[in-house]
């Protein structure tokens, strides 16, 4: 039984580094956008990551795609 895949959703999530705990720890936070294209190639992804950075107050340190699939049976 073969399963078939298919993209349904890819969000992107910028995550920043917020501050210093009280502990001296690195605080994040993370911003998700959805409604990502699916098919949007990564390098264009990466680079709306990174314009959006530009206008955000903390700086950034990581920049994720997150993918969604649906998995069906082949009938």
């Amino acid at each position: 039984m073969a399963v078939i895949s298919t993209k349904v959703s890819s969000v992107l999530k910028l995550t920043m580094k917020t501050g210093i705990d009280i502990n001296g720890k690195d605080e994040f936070a993370t911003k998700s956008l959805g409604n990502v294209k699916v098919n949007a190639v990564d390098a264009d992804i990466f680079a709306v990551g990174q314009a959006i950075s530009k206008i955000k107050t903390y700086p950034l340190v990581g920049i994720d795609r997150q993918d969604q699939y649906s998995l069906v049976t082949e009938k």
